[in-house]
């Protein structure tokens, strides 16, 4: 079996390092840069630009980054919550321990990113293109990726409770390691999929199985 790789941002050894509150609303592309606490205020309606770059502890909280580009970027104890951020290009991009509760990326394109211990319930992904993205100890519950491609999605580890994955083909993907009673799915886009023995019986009970308990 093919071994998926997820590519790390390709980051310089040296960034230079500024405070959120001296990047300017309206700051084109930010590339070699390490910026650290604090509120980013960015123009309604400006497409961000990021390469080569690190956040920490910054808040993007409902803040319109429709069309961003980030690019080789790490983001650690971020808040993105109600971001709205469609038809965004993600490449090699990391979020650590951040917060994406309401964030909408519908329309993008997600390539080589790894979500590890996020909070991104009630997020959304839908027609977006992911490929070789990584679900790690995060909370994806209620988040919406209807009518995705998926090419080597990893989850592991993850709650995806009554996540909306309707019209998206799970072919190849494994959820037998996250956790979820309830799960939103077209049932002729499911084969293929590996799934744990209770997430099957869970699935045979939501498309009307009667299963014979043995005595």
């Amino acid at each position: 079996m093919r071994k998926m790789v997820i590519q790390k941002p390709k980051l310089s050894a040296r960034r230079e390092q500024l405070h959120a509150e001296q990047i300017p609303s309206d700051p084109g592309t930010l590339r070699g840069v390490e910026v650290e606490n604090g509120d980013l205020r960015f123009t309604s309606g400006m497409q961000l630009a990021t390469d080569d770059a690190m956040f920490t502890d910054c808040t993007f909280a409902d803040m319109d980054l429709s069309g961003a580009s980030f690019v080789d970027t790490v983001f650690e104890r971020c808040d993105f919550s109600n971001v709205t951020a469609g038809h965004a290009d993600l490449l090699r991009c990391e979020f650590r321990n951040c917060k994406l509760t309401g964030a909408n990326f519908d329309h993008s394109g997600v390539k080589h990113v790894r979500f590890e211990e996020c909070d991104a319930r009630y997020s959304s992904f839908s027609f977006s293109k992911l490929q070789a993205v990584q679900l790690e100890d995060s909370q994806f519950s209620e988040s919406d990726f209807f009518e995705c491609v998926l090419k080597d999605m990893k989850l592991s580890r993850s709650q995806l409770e009554n996540a909306n994955f309707r019209e998206t083909d799970l072919a190849g993907v494994n959820l037998a390691g996250c956790t979820f009673e309830r799960l939103e799915v077209t049932p002729s886009k499911i084969a293929a999929c590996t799934v744990s023995k209770e997430q099957a019986i869970g699935f045979a009970r939501m498309f009307g199985l009667l299963i014979h308990e043995e005595s």
